[in-house]
């Protein structure tokens, strides 16, 4: 059988198109990574507060596109993550700041 096809059933010069583009996904999940180590410094901590909500918007927008769809559920995860971590710091804080003033300490 040869290779010769004279009415064009097998050209597939237009069937592909541009692959998916997974640039919000890997966004989120970088976004997401540096929220989560950035929530785990003290002081630093508190720029997690723009990037977590940031890794987490881009990352539930990437889920309903057709490609990336595991690294938006990274994104989401990690930056859920450094969103709770954010959390715990502030109502750590207020708690001690809470017991120092009730102590009379400053």
């Amino acid at each position: 059988m040869s290779d010769y096809d004279p009415v064009g059933y097998n050209d597939t010069r237009g069937a592909g198109g541009p692959p998916p583009s997974t640039g919000l996904a890997i966004g989120s999940l970088v976004t997401g990574i540096i929220a989560l180590l950035l929530s785990l410094i003290p002081v630093i901590g508190f720029i997690s507060w723009i990037l977590a909500p940031a890794g987490l918007i881009m990352g539930v927008i990437a889920v309903n596109k057709p490609a990336g769809k595991g690294l938006a559920i990274g994104g989401i995860v990690t930056s859920a993550i450094a969103l709770i971590i954010c959390v715990l710091w502030v109502v750590g804080m207020g708690a001690i700041m809470g017991s120092a003033a009730a102590s009379g300490g400053y």
